[in-house]
């Protein structure tokens, strides 16, 4: 398994209220776009690179990859 993904994954096997519980900080709608993209798999390698550097330095922000990833595998479904 990609140690990249580990944390996020650790997070999808959790509750999302749990989740969403411990995000305070408010994100623009540009970084949300950027966090769905990436959460989709369409974001660039350059963006890619970028969203995983953010995510490690900021990362009140992975409740917000959680709620745009399961928010698509119930999409899916």
């Amino acid at each position: 398994m990609n140690d990249d993904f580990k944390i996020l994954l650790e997070f999808l096997e959790g509750d999302v209220q749990e989740v969403a519980g411990r995000s305070a900080a408010t994100i623009s709608a540009d970084l949300k776009e950027k966090i769905a993209r990436f959460a989709s798999g369409k974001s660039t390698e350059e963006e890619r690179v970028e969203m995983k550097k953010m995510l490690q330095e900021q990362p009140h922000l992975i409740p917000a990859l959680v709620i745009e990833t399961k928010a698509l595998r119930q999409a899916s479904e």
